[in-house]
């Protein structure tokens, strides 16, 4: 049994919601609007508030959050809204909400919610025995050395934020959509939250998503049983209960298929998830952090990836920028890569001012390959600057003196025309052909890019 607070300014709604839950054996105190509401905040004492979003066609469920958190801090906040994309709806869980429910919503919805909200007061009110359990209690794991705190390098500006935002993303459960550039380090920050949640003891399980067959998706994602499908010969445990307790971390979300995305909006939904074949629920008590290289807004509205689902994991969006916007970093993630390579050598100055100005599209793991050949080439103590004339001859305009540019008579135009070649042909290669995508990597805008497409007779989509 809980005490509610019901916030819903239609009369009706009010006293359906108010009925289903007293039938549940809860206590409600039903509230017309935001002003009972901070009335009866103000001098009672809740487990759960229940509002409206939307009351007297203004965002009055968002202010409900707000005093709750003020008066109210114990009580978890679920919100009712008739749209399930709207932005309203996530900015509150932003500010402390635990959930939202799209209207109408069914007696079992409305009971699941109350009994997950329930469920977290208590796991917040054991959090501190959970944190002295965590010190006591060391799990083997097979963590990387670059996936220790002092390998996400945030010196930068820019970085600092987006280390700052990741920290407070662990402290909660909310579900965390990670974006950037490919190589920018989107696994690095997924297992930097684990590490520092109340789940950083339990397992880490990543995959990405295009590497899946879409046939094989379902079964790899829930599981399944024996017999579920003709070569089932066995049973088959997913990634999300393998995941159990811990973190399920989806790289490249974006390429999840539409059908397996209503089945993960409904594990975000419920917290539960059916293994193929199988007759029973299964808890899934796993927190979801997803990453994706793609403009996942603009992906909706093309109908390649489902709005709901878009909004239900942009709870705590991250941004990971891409190196060229973090170059002061550079010495400090040069260091951190070649201890990581298990290579015990100098950077020389001129190296190390060669390496910040290259282009690096393919951002920190680039930076990584590129150290790991100079280790593998370099003699034993130093790294041997000149390898990087043959890594990036074609890619580096001060690697060609104006005597070489003579000798293999070419003029500025031609050298510049296959600089520029080469650099917009690597940039469509890492994004599959997307010329948006590509402008961005090169930092040049679409129009720009698509005029320097056509001059170079080059094509993409």
């Amino acid at each position: 049994m809980a005490d509610i607070l019901l916030v819903e300014d239609e009369a009706n709604a009010r006293q359906v919601l108010s009925l289903n839950l007293e039938s549940m054996g809860h206590l409600v105190t039903p509230c017309g609007g935001v002003d009972e509401a901070a009335t009866a905040l103000s001098s009672s004492s809740f487990d759960v508030v229940l509002t409206d979003l939307r009351m007297n066609d203004c965002d009055g469920g968002l202010e409900v959050v707000r005093m709750s958190a003020e008066h109210c801090p114990q009580a978890q906040v679920l919100l009712l809204t008739a749209y399930a994309s709207s932005e309203t709806a996530v900015e509150a869980m932003r500010e402390g909400a635990f959930d939202y429910l799209t209207k109408p919503v069914s007696s079992e919805e409305l009971g699941s919610a109350v009994e997950r909200a329930l469920s977290a007061t208590i796991d917040e009110q054991t959090e501190p025995a959970k944190a002295i359990a965590s010190t006591k209690i060391k799990k083997k794991n097979n963590h990387s050395p670059l996936e220790k705190d002092d390998v996400l390098v945030a010196h930068s500006d820019v970085m600092q934020r987006v280390k700052e935002r990741l920290l407070r993303a662990a402290k909660r459960d909310f579900t965390v959509l990670i974006s950037g550039e490919s190589g920018t380090g989107k696994e690095l920050a997924a297992r930097f939250v684990h590490q520092h949640s109340l789940r950083c003891d339990e397992p880490f399980v990543a995959v990405h998503c295009g590497a899946i067959p879409e046939g094989l998706f379902e079964s790899e994602l829930f599981g399944h049983r024996k017999g579920a499908f003709t070569s089932a010969d066995a049973n088959r445990t997913g990634l999300i209960e393998s995941a159990q307790g811990g973190t399920l971390f989806l790289d490249e979300i974006g390429e999840m298929p539409l059908n397996i995305q209503v089945k993960l909006l409904r594990v975000l939904q419920e917290k539960s998830f059916r293994a193929v074949g199988a007759d029973e629920e299964q808890v899934a008590d796993v927190r979801i952090v997803a990453a994706t290289n793609r403009d996942l807004a603009e992906e909706v509205k093309q109908e390649r990836f489902r709005e709901d689902l878009f909004y239900r994991l942009n709870v705590v969006p991250v941004h990971m920028p891409a190196l060229r916007q973090r170059r002061e970093d550079m010495p400090d993630l040069v260091a951190a890569l070649i201890k990581r390579a298990g290579g015990n050598v100098d950077v020389p100055d001129g190296c190390m001012k060669r390496l910040m100005k290259l282009p690096l599209l393919g951002n920190v793991r680039e930076l990584e390959n590129l150290l790991q050949r100079l280790i593998a080439l370099s003699d034993d103590h130093e790294l041997d600057v000149s390898l990087l004339d043959d890594f990036y001859a074609s890619k580096d305009a001060s690697s060609m003196s104006l005597e070489a540019m003579q000798r293999a008579d070419s003029n500025l135009d031609e050298v510049v025309e296959g600089l520029e070649r080469e650099f917009i042909s690597e940039a469509l290669t890492e994004t599959g052909g997307n010329a948006t995508q590509a402008a961005k990597l090169l930092g040049i805008s679409f129009r720009s890019i698509r005029y320097r497409m056509k001059k170079l007779g080059m094509k993409g989509n």
